[in-house]
């Protein structure tokens, strides 16, 4: 079974649209219903926001659409915006089904405290009883394994911005490249005076140039820009085949993830 793993769109209160490629991908036959005849069933992770044409459109992709409750979302705008208004009275903040040996949940995960933490998660599935837990809210691709589950967080399909603090993992590397750094200046001090004024010009340049607004301004837009993405699940037996679907530079790229239940 082929499940299509999306959310976080956040439109048009941070994004204007989903990338153009991916509205092919996902819809190869627009004028159709469903639109695109090998998914099988979509899973949205909420944070549609207020776009009537976004919900209509995830809707029509699969004859199974479900969805679960995001931070953002609210249930009375969403009922207005669908055709069957019903529906979505109540917005579950979390769901699973069951696909041969597998049971799958999933959830926004906004209500998870630190956000993405990985412990809080493995509670997240240990109560759901499941093999495979799909989350969303830190619009940050991501498939791990813990304690023998499965972990997919597709991020946002628009690349949509978030606002929590963003992840610094290369602070230790960075940390040490400085201490580095200042092993070699002092060694440098020691020496020549003349290499060392050299060096302190080179430094007091460099601190000019960090200190730049604009370099500033391009560093922050380069930490909070998050790139495009959706997942696919190939689901058969114990066994989940995941595609990783990213836009980056105009372009589509796909990465492959596979998990064999123990």
């Amino acid at each position: 079974m082929l499940t299509l793993a999306i959310g976080d769109l956040f439109i048009p209160a941070r994004s204007i649209d989903l990338p153009p490629k991916f509205r092919k991908l996902l819809a190869p036959q627009p004028n159709s219903t469903p639109s695109n005849s090998k998914i099988n069933q979509v899973i949205c992770l909420g944070n549609i926001t207020n776009s009537d044409s976004t919900l209509q459109f995830l809707t029509n992709i699969s004859p199974q659409f479900n969805l679960v409750r995001g931070e953002f979302d609210n249930p009375t705008i969403l009922a207005q915006q669908s055709t069957s208004p019903n529906k979505y009275n109540t917005i579950p903040l979390c769901n699973k089904f069951v696909h041969d040996n597998l049971k799958i949940g999933y959830t926004n995960g906004y209500q998870v405290v630190p956000r993405g933490d990985p412990l809080a998660l493995a509670a997240i599935a240990r109560d759901l009883d499941v093999d495979v837990l799909i989350w969303g809210g830190t619009h940050k691709v991501e498939a791990y394994t813990l304690d023998g589950k499965f972990f997919i967080n597709p991020g946002s399909a628009t690349g949509a911005l978030s606002f929590d603090w963003p992840d610094n993992d290369n602070e230790e590397e960075e940390q040490e490249e400085e201490q580095d750094k200042e092993e070699d200046e002092t060694q440098k001090e020691e020496g020549d005076e003349k290499d060392s004024d050299e060096e302190k010009s080179k430094v007091e340049k460099t601190e000019e140039k960090e200190t730049d607004p604009k370099q500033v301004l391009y560093d922050v837009t380069e930490i909070n820009t998050n790139i495009p993405s959706f997942c696919l699940l190939d689901t058969h037996g114990s066994t989940c085949i995941l595609y990783i679907y990213t836009h980056i530079d105009g372009e589509v790229k796909v990465d492959k993830v596979t998990y064999t239940k123990d």
